[in-house]
């Protein structure tokens, strides 16, 4: 159909011309979809607040050409918050980064779609660490994109951990201490924190809060996130050690 209409976050936008923009959506059910959005950098367009990054609602497109245009949204949240907090600005940039290097066109991704929007509730309203919120989204991102690491045995040998180990991001996950490696120590608890924290409900990390291993986890996660994503030069700061609840 020429026309269609979608759920969508705006995840990056650019100038186009004297008063367009081009705009990137993920939409749950298409996946990446590009538009321009025709005069909404006038002061009096209706699309003015529509294509800023963060934005998520219901999208209206036209589609000719294999071009799509915005023609009307209905906002659902804009994360206002978020965008005049600088630290949670970071992060939430930092999470855009990695949806805009991963969502494909015409490649539905409804799960991290959702994960997406909770993690920005959460970010946005939240009272949490933003680097805890983040260390959580990523751990969820990470499994949707099919590239969590193996945590619960060892990536050499084969044997069952249930104990410190270490963590090779080159080789996939832990490493267990019976086989040599150079690689940096891991805390059994932290390493509970990576084997479970992907398989837990998104909503419930904040049972992470008053875990001491979490920034330890996270540290971790962040050297995989990196050596995968290559989105170093885009990651906020991490916490050295857990506050207290």
């Amino acid at each position: 159909m020429p026309s269609f209409t979608t759920p969508a976050i705006v995840i990056r936008r650019a100038d186009y011309s004297d008063y367009d923009r081009m705009i990137t959506l993920f939409s749950p059910e298409l996946g990446r979809v590009e538009a321009i959005a025709r005069g909404c950098r006038r002061p009096k367009s209706p699309l003015v607040n529509a294509v800023e990054p963060f934005t998520s609602g219901e999208f209206q497109l036209f589609s000719h050409r294999e071009r799509n245009s915005l023609e009307q949204c209905q906002i659902s949240e804009s994360y206002f918050e978020l965008r005049s907090d600088y630290d949670k600005l970071r992060h939430g940039v930092y999470w855009l980064k990695l949806l805009d290097a991963a969502i494909l066109p015409d490649t539905p991704a409804p799960d991290l779609f959702i994960i997406t929007l909770r993690a920005l509730a959460h970010l946005n309203y939240g009272e949490l660490p933003p680097e805890l919120v983040t260390f959580a989204f990523e751990c969820h991102f990470m499994r949707l994109m099919g590239l969590s690491p193996r945590m619960d045995s060892c990536v050499r040998c084969g044997r069952p951990i249930d104990g410190d180990c270490r963590f090779d991001a080159d080789l996939g996950g832990a490493i267990c201490l019976s086989c040599t490696s150079p690689a940096p120590r891991l805390s059994n608890g932290a390493r509970r924190i990576l084997m479970k924290t992907p398989r837990t409900q998104f909503d419930k990390f904040q049972l992470l809060a008053s875990r001491p291993e979490w920034p330890e986890a996270a540290r971790f996660m962040r050297s995989w996130v990196n050596l995968r994503m290559r989105m170093d030069r885009f990651a906020p700061p991490l916490v050295e050690s857990a506050k207290e609840p």
